[in-house]
């Protein structure tokens, strides 16, 4: 299977998700001075309903990137319709699997200007062991200055990538007389 490279905010991000899930609490690692304008990329996903996953938290720059306020719209609501159910589909392996999607993307202006970008999707696990909500980053994969200071209208999910098993299954042999 071929390895998956992410964008080292995204790595980044992952990594430190990975960190606090296990417990682990790293003084010595690393800080967002070492990834600059990482902070502006996070949002944090309320599920609120089936399909339902509100903005809770949105940073600056994903906002700039819409050219508005996201916090308290649906998450599905930034995709094109086709994909809205890919991406809800990436949320709930996530839940289920216990690990973080990844999803890249390509945004597209009114003027038809496109950038590519890629989403992480981390789930945030509560007291009761569901995810009510996820850490995400959307980090641009191309020159935001392609978009001529548009903003996105539309997102096309061109990959989804669900999260990858802890554990590799183990083969058995059995033999019978």
């Amino acid at each position: 299977m071929e390895e998956l490279k992410a964008h080292p905010n995204t790595q980044a991000v992952l990594d430190a998700w990975r960190r606090l899930s296990e417990g682990q609490v790293n003084e010595d690692g690393p800080t967002t001075e070492d990834y600059p304008g990482l902070v502006g990329r996070l949002f944090v996903l309320n599920h609120v309903a089936d399909r339902d996953y509100s903005f809770r938290r949105v940073g600056y720059a994903l906002e700039r990137l819409f050219g508005r306020v996201l916090a308290e719209h649906n998450f599905l609501s930034i995709w094109s319709e086709p994909d809205r159910q890919l991406v809800s589909a990436a949320l709930a392996s996530a839940t289920a699997d216990r690990g973080p999607a990844l999803i890249r993307a390509r945004g597209e202006t009114l003027s038809g200007r496109r950038i590519d970008l890629e989403f992480a999707l981390a789930p945030l696990f509560g007291r009761h062991g569901a995810p009510a909500r996820f850490l995400g980053l959307c980090q641009t994969m191309s020159p935001e200055d392609h978009l001529g200071g548009r903003p996105l209208r539309r997102l096309q999910a061109l990959a989804v990538y669900p999260p990858a098993p802890d554990h590799h299954p183990a083969i058995r042999i059995v033999s019978s007389n």
